[in-house]
């Protein structure tokens, strides 16, 4: 089956790369220099007292990461920016992806979103939430409305 691209819109010379690169992929799968969306490992674990999340997070610095959490799930997002060659190098295998990313992962229990802390070593995020304790009872006090 043929398929017809149509693009309203976009920058001529980015189109014109990406068809470029769409023609090396044809002729040699290794070859993918496109930005794409991409998806970042992540590992959930969970202690007695905190779920922790781990994201191989290569290439970005802190300040390209933004990391939400509210009680049942975590986003983590941003942009790995490409990889800048020597003005002369050309590519025979282009592997690492770069682009927008975006992960959501829902949580195995609810958890304290102001407990979150979030730390950044070796290519890894780690994100340490406390859990909301499950069998604690909250006492509700009746007032009068008379």
């Amino acid at each position: 089956m043929t398929y017809i691209k149509i693009n309203f819109g976009g920058n001529f010379e980015d189109e014109f790369q990406k068809a470029v690169d769409e023609i090396f992929h044809l002729v040699s799968p290794a070859f993918k220099n496109y930005e794409c969306i991409w998806r970042p490992n992540i590992d959930l674990y969970e202690s007695a007292d905190e779920i922790i999340v781990l994201a191989d997070m290569a290439g970005l610095n802190k300040d390209e990461m933004h990391i939400e959490v509210n009680r049942n799930k975590i986003k983590i997002a941003g942009i790995r920016k490409a990889i800048q060659l020597l003005q002369n190098a050309r590519y025979c295998q282009a592997e690492i992806p770069h682009g927008y990313f975006e992960r959501n992962i829902a949580l195995p229990l609810p958890v304290d979103a102001q407990s979150a802390t979030a730390s950044y070593a070796d290519g890894i995020l780690m994100v340490r939430m406390s859990k909301v304790p499950v069998h604690k009872a909250h006492r509700v006090s009746v007032i009068s409305t008379k």
